[in-house]
Parts: structure tokens; C-alpha cells; sequence
């Protein structure tokens, strides 16, 4: 609400408050003349900053940027220019306020820049932005009245390009909501650098001429670190926090220890079937076998009767001979049916098995890798394993199998191997303590 109060205040004192057409004009001769009367550069600076503050600040920022442009169309007032700027950032570094105003300075810079809301300005076959103009100027005067000033240079500019950036990710992040768009054009601290790299050129006439522009060639350089260590201190940053984000939500995400606990009973249960689905098919070919060997004994019986009948032996005909062999056949088909050995099939598991490894998995998906491995450093220590202790990394390799999206597991496939191979080193030390 504060800042919605300011900005409707600000709004109401710009439809209000009338600016006489020669604002710029006085602004500039009023700072031109602070910085004349005072004997000592600092004070100077000092009520300058003070004075744009309050006349400025904060609706009419923009008229203090057309001060600045004007005093640079003079050779004997650009130094002005340079003055204020090095006192603002002196006054900005003691006092909050002038800090804000700073600020708010640059901010208007960026936006007019983007806005394109002053003409280009064109040196040596090239144009550049009027706030780019004004600023590489500025800089440059600095270090010609005293070369000390480079560090005060390379901290206006080091703000604008950690503003640049933070505004071009907002960007990113806001272009798919409808939100801001920048213009597709190069930014205003890469065209500082370039006005400074074309400003610097020099052609020599003869050998061993000297470059006049030598010192701007070494602002420019200044100025090239300051924006690589602030670009890698931001891309660094964001790695940072993007990597805080990421453990806070792996921390969300990873199973509680009331998960863990309830977790453990379908597992156990889930391994016990497991092992039984395992078998199932051994059994079941077994019983299979033990009954085709009945109802194939029984067919062989009756074709040996169905022989001797038609050969007339042991006092038999072939009509007693046919009968006994359809009376063994029929026998055997009824004796040896699958309905008769149905006590004898092992028992299909398969529904309570997924049962319980869909409870399971809800929560291997959200352990992580220390999770995991003291999870099944208990289950192999549970004597209701013991009997299967070798096939619990059968197990963990056939949940794996079974998970749908795997890709949202917590572990990854490398920390999964890694988990079963210790498993194993632990299962065969349990192994070796039971002998």
C-alpha cells in the first residue's frame, strides 16, 4: 500500500507541478557554479549531490540526465558532469538517500536506453545511444582529472551491468506470462565498451607517435573486467540459489521417517511373495510333469492291452484287448486331470505381490541414496529375511523395473547400481556371520 500511495503522490505531484521550460538549463548552470565557489572538489561534490537530490528526486530524474548531456557540449563544462557523478557515488556510499537516488539514476538510464527516447549520437561512422554517450563521456572525463577515478567509473558501470542482467532475467521469466519483452539490441553495457573501443582508435602518422586516446583504451579495459567478474559473480549466484532451490526441493521430496517406518512391512511382505512368484513356475513345471508321466504310464498300459488282445494272447481277444485300453485312456484322463492336482499347483501370488510393491515404490521413488541403503541394511538384518537375504537385490532390481516414471526417482541409475553392489557386500557378510 506505501508504495502504491508514493507512486499515485508522485503521479498526482507530476499532473500538478508545472516545469519551466528552462529547467535543464538552470540545473546545469546552478551545478556548474556549486562546483566553481567551492575551493575543494569534494565539498563541492558533496552540494551538488545534494542539490540534484533535491531538485530531482524523485519524479524529474530524467531533466538531471538532460543536465548532464548539456554540460557535456561544452569542453569547458564537461568536467562538471564528471565532478557530479564522482561526488554522487562518494555522498551514495554515506547516505541512504543518495544511494536511492543513484540508483534510480541508473534505472532511468536503462529504461531510456531500451526506450530509445533520445536520439542516437554518432561517432566516427558510428551511432550510438544518447545514454550510452553520456555515460562513456562521463567516464572518461573522470579519468582524465584524476586517474584514481577508473575505481569509481568501474563501480557505476559494474552497477549497470548487474541491473542489465537481473532486468534480462526478469525478462526470461516473465515473457511467457505476457510479461516484459526487451527490444532485441545489444546492451547498454556492451555498448559502453564499444563507444569506448571506437573513441580509443588511433591511426598513426608516423613511427613511434604516441595514442592521445591511450588512456581510454585502459578505461575500456578497466571496464571489460569489471563486467566479467559481475557476470560471473551473478551466473555464480544463480547457481547458488538454483542449487538451494534444488535442495529444498529434494528435501520436500524425499520420504519421511514415519514413510520409512510403514514402508517396511510391504516390503518384507513383498519380498516373501516375490520369492514365491520366483518358484512358481519351477513348481508348477514339476507338478506338470509328475502328472503327464501318470496319464502318458496309463496310455501305454492300455496300448500293451490293446496288443495282446489283438494278438491273442494270455487268453485275451481283441475286443477285451480295445475295451481295457479306452477303459485306461479314459482313466487316465480323469485321474490325471488338472482339476485333480489342483492342490498340488503352487499358488499364483501375482495380485498380492503388486499390491505390495505399489505401496512400496511410492516411497523408494522418494528415498535417497542414504535413505536406501540404512533402509536395507535393517531389511538384511531382519531375521524374517534371513532365508532370503540373496534375493533382496533381485528384488530392489525388479522395483526398479516396475516403477513408472522412473525419471522421478530421487536416485539416479548410477546411484542405484552403486546401492545394490553394497547390498550385496552386506548380504555376504551377513551370510558369513551366520556359518
Amino acid at each position: 500500500m506505501a508504495e502504491e500511495e508514493l507512486a499515485e503522490a508522485i503521479e498526482l505531484e507530476d499532473e500538478t507541478e508545472e516545469v519551466p521550460d528552462n529547467f535543464v538549463d538552470q540545473m546545469a548552470s546552478r551545478i556548474g557554479i556549486i562546483l566553481q565557489r567551492e575551493m575543494d572538489p569534494t565539498v563541492g561534490a558533496t552540494e551538488v549531490t545534494k542539490y540534484i537530490y533535491e531538485t530531482t528526486y524523485p519524479n524529474k530524474v530524467n531533466y538531471f540526465l538532460d543536465a548532464m548531456e548539456m554540460l557535456h557540449e561544452s569542453h569547458t563544462t564537461d568536467k562538471y558532469a564528471a565532478l557530479t557523478w564522482s561526488g554522487m557515488i562518494s555522498a551514495a556510499a554515506h547516505n541512504k538517500d543518495y544511494d536511492t537516488f543513484m540508483h534510480a539514476m541508473l534505472d532511468k538510464m536503462i529504461q531510456g536506453y531500451y526506450g530509445m527516447e533520445k536520439p542516437d549520437a554518432e561517432l566516427k561512422d558510428r551511432k550510438f545511444s544518447a545514454f550510452t554517450t553520456i555515460m562513456a563521456k562521463t567516464f572518461i572525463k573522470m579519468i582524465e582529472l584524476n586517474t584514481k577515478l577508473t575505481d569509481t567509473a568501474a563501480e557505476i558501470y559494474s552497477h549497470v551491468v548487474r541491473k542489465e542482467m537481473e532486468l534480462d532475467a526478469q525478462a526470461q521469466k516473465d515473457e511467457d506470462e505476457g510479461g516484459i519483452t526487451l527490444p532485441n539490441m545489444a546492451k547498454l553495457y556492451d555498448d559502453v565498451i564499444d563507444y569506448l573501443s571506437v573513441r580509443s582508435e588511433f591511426k598513426a602518422k608516423s613511427l613511434g607517435e604516441e595514442n592521445p586516446y591511450e588512456h581510454v583504451a585502459q578505461l575500456k579495459e578497466r571496464l571489460g573486467q569489471s563486467r566479467r567478474y559481475v557476470v560471473q559473480d551473478v551466473m555464480n549466484q544463480r547457481a547458488l540459489e538454483k542449487k538451494k532451490q534444488l535442495e529444498l526441493e529434494l528435501e520436500n521430496q524425499l520420504a519421511s521417517a514415519e514413510e520409512l517406518i510403514l514402508a517396511q512391512e510391504p516390503y518384507v511382505e513383498g519380498l516373501a511373495l516375490f520369492i514365491h512368484e520366483k518358484r512358481y513356475n519351477y513348481k508348477f513345471l514339476a507338478v506338470e510333469k509328475i502328472r503327464m508321466t501318470l496319464q502318458l504310464l496309463g496310455s501305454i498300459v492300455g496300448a500293451v492291452y490293446f496288443l495282446v488282445g489283438y494278438m491273442d494272447l494270455w487268453g485275451m481277444d481283441w475286443i477285451d484287448g480295445t475295451f481295457v485300453c479306452l477303459t485306461m485312456i479314459l482313466f487316465t484322463r480323469l485321474a490325471g486331470g488338472r482339476s485333480r492336482f489342483k492342490s498340488f499347483y503352487p499358488i499364483d501370488v501375482s495380485k498380492e505381490l503388486e499390491q505390495y510393491s505399489t505401496q512400496f515404490i511410492n516411497v523408494f521413488r522418494n528415498m535417497s541414496m542414504e535413505q536406501m541403503e540404512h533402509f536395507l541394511v535393517r531389511q538384511i538384518k531382519l531375521d524374517r529375511n534371513r532365508n532370503y537375504l540373496s534375493m533382496i537385490p533381485e528384488y530392489v532390481k525388479y522395483l526398479f523395473a516396475i516403477m513408472p516414471d522412473r525419471k522421478n526417482m530421487v536416485i539416479t541409475m548410477d546411484e542405484l547400481s552403486e546401492l545394490v553392489e553394497n547390498a550385496e557386500i552386506e548380504i555376504a557378510k551377513a551370510v558369513r556371520g551366520q556359518v
